[in-house]
């Protein structure tokens, strides 16, 4: 074992143990610190360290995170691994405070992948033991012959069961989702690493809550709506969802947001926005449960500011960096909602 010291901005010093070859953030993670992070596969740079005594080996030379590194001795802690030695990092923030469940590694296996669209489709992962985790959160999954973990979000209440269900969204050059869709990997073994992601609802959470989604967003928050349902949550609170998609034709999981409306007795709202057309009298039929509009999602949720600002909800946000991006903003500057309040994740 390799020991790593990590000094953060305000002079806090704390120590843990990584394998030679383990990934920094996750032995950081996995002893229980607060290490920052976000999209933890290498993509948005929020882990960023330097490195101040020691060597490390890059797992990914060319992760897009990376542009973040500009000064000597820069890494991302998701893409390096302590190469021998001490070593020594000095972070550029402060350190988190936990208060998500214990990161772990478990092996599992894949199984039920089931296509809604081209793009979408949901799968399963069979577990040795049920792993604890908060409504909203994701996890990392790695698969053989694919090179670096992949981020997909839980889209089901938590539970005692050895198994996780999984939003994924085929998009981009990306290796392990195609093999997803074309069902290369049903029944291989596959490393899930987790839970991670802020965008989570807490067991203290005894208020309303605002949940925007843009695309494949929406599975972790399938998982807090659902929890929030057996909790009785909504009798006390009712709550709403904006869910952002571009089109009719590629619309998915409506029947299952339209069910959560039903037993909600009305006190969960959805409202579906669709950035690329107007919604057909003929297709909001058959989600009479749902409301429809059009326009981007950020635009949506500015429709109804003074609503949110007057119920001080949690906002919980998830999707693409640039939906994520346009609706914080809007949301601090326009809705005047404090950033402590927006709990988010952001999918690139």
């Amino acid at each position: 074992m390799i020991e790593v010291t990590v000094e953060d901005r305000a002079g806090g010093r704390t120590r843990f143990a990584a394998r030679p070859g383990e990934r920094l953030l996750h032995a950081g993670l996995a002893a229980g610190l607060g290490l920052p992070y976000e999209c933890a596969t290498g993509t948005c740079g929020s882990c960023r360290a330097t490195v101040t005594e020691g060597d490390v080996g890059s797992l990914w030379a060319d992760a897009p995170g990376r542009r973040v590194c500009r000064r000597p001795g820069e890494i991302l802690m998701c893409q390096s691994a302590a190469a021998g030695g001490a070593l020594s990092l000095k972070l550029p923030t402060a350190f988190r405070d936990r208060r998500e469940p214990e990161c772990r590694s478990l092996s599992g296996r894949l199984s039920s992948f089931r296509r809604f669209t081209a793009e979408i489709g949901t799968f399963s992962v069979e577990l040795d033991e049920p792993v604890e985790h908060l409504p909203g959160q994701f996890a990392l999954i790695s698969a053989p012959g694919v090179e670096g973990p992949r981020a997909y979000s839980m889209t089901g209440n938590p539970s005692t069961e050895p198994r996780l269900d999984f939003l994924a969204r085929l998009s981009g050059p990306g290796k392990l989702t195609p093999r997803l869709f074309s069902n290369a990997l049903e029944g291989r073994e596959v490393e899930v690493f987790g839970p991670l992601g802020r965008a989570a609802l807490r067991p203290e959470d005894d208020r309303p809550f605002v949940a925007i989604a843009g695309g494949s967003g929406v599975a972790g928050m399938l998982s807090i709506v659902e929890a929030a349902l057996a909790r009785g949550h909504f009798d006390r609170h009712p709550s709403r969802l904006v869910f952002g998609l571009r089109s009719m034709e590629g619309s998915y999981l409506l029947d299952r947001l339209s069910e959560f409306v039903r037993l909600s007795g009305g006190l969960f709202r959805t409202t579906v926005a669709f950035s690329d057309e107007a919604p057909d009298p003929e297709f909001e039929a058959i989600f009479p449960d749902l409301e429809f509009t059009t326009g981007y999602v950020h635009d949506v949720v500015r429709s109804g500011l003074s609503s949110i600002s007057a119920d001080r909800p949690i906002c919980f946000v998830a999707g693409p960096p640039p939906m994520v991006d346009a609706t914080m903003r809007m949301l601090v500057v326009e809705g005047k909602v404090s950033p402590a309040e927006i709990r988010f994740d952001r999918f690139g």
